[in-house]
């Protein structure tokens, strides 16, 4: 096992500080109907942690597939989901998002959701990711991307609430070099107290 998944592994046995309720951002869209599961039923949640976005979704009659590489968490989503009586649609797999091949994951999907998984990656690891979304989407497919979002030469080296450059992070524009030539890109309302976020919904052309 390495380092970053049995750190990951150990976050999520104590409880991970991004375990919480469901981002602002996918309820507004889905109480909005820009969301919904006649247009978007089929959804993809990469870094789907403890499930709480995919299970989200499954009650509101979407169709859900979460991938994770932390084996703690998929236990965890999956008890998430039986509990809300939702797994027959919503269903976790294990899997590295840098993998061109994700098992149990086939074709594209309506919905794609990344909370905080591609802005961990760096380097050629970010690209294989990015590559991935596109491989799993096609025309009119919706992403959902929330990162932190920061050239981070302008924050503190550290800080216990709050994004440091501890963090990775994507910076200004790279959401154009990594997805503007398959996908118009909206930046979406801020809902985050930290100015060094953001949240994008992604259509593929």
């Amino acid at each position: 096992m390495s380092v970053k998944r049995w750190t990951y592994n150990l976050l999520y046995r104590v409880g991970a500080p991004w375990e919480g309720p469901v981002r602002p951002e996918l309820v507004e869209l889905v109480e909005s109907q820009r969301i919904n599961p006649v247009e978007q039923h089929s959804v993809l949640d990469m870094g789907c942690g403890s499930g709480t976005c995919s299970v989200y979704l499954a009650e509101r009659g979407f169709d859900v597939v979460g991938v994770d590489f932390t084996s703690l968490a998929l236990r965890k989503a999956r008890q998430a989901a039986f509990d809300a009586n939702v797994a027959r649609c919503c269903r976790f797999v294990h899997g590295d998002l840098r993998s061109s091949t994700l098992p149990g994951v086939d074709g594209t999907f309506d919905l794609v959701l990344d909370f905080g998984t591609l802005d961990d990656l760096t380097g050629q690891d970010r690209l294989d990711m990015a590559a991935n979304i596109k491989r799993h989407t096609h025309e009119g497919s919706m992403v959902v991307f929330w990162c932190f979002y920061t050239a981070g030469k302008e924050l503190p080296r550290f800080r216990f609430n709050g994004v440091s450059r501890f963090h990775s992070a994507i910076r200004p524009g790279e959401e154009h070099d990594l997805f503007g030539d398959a996908f118009t890109i909206e930046r979406l309302p801020d809902h985050s107290a930290d100015e060094n976020t953001a949240c994008f919904l992604l259509t593929r052309q």
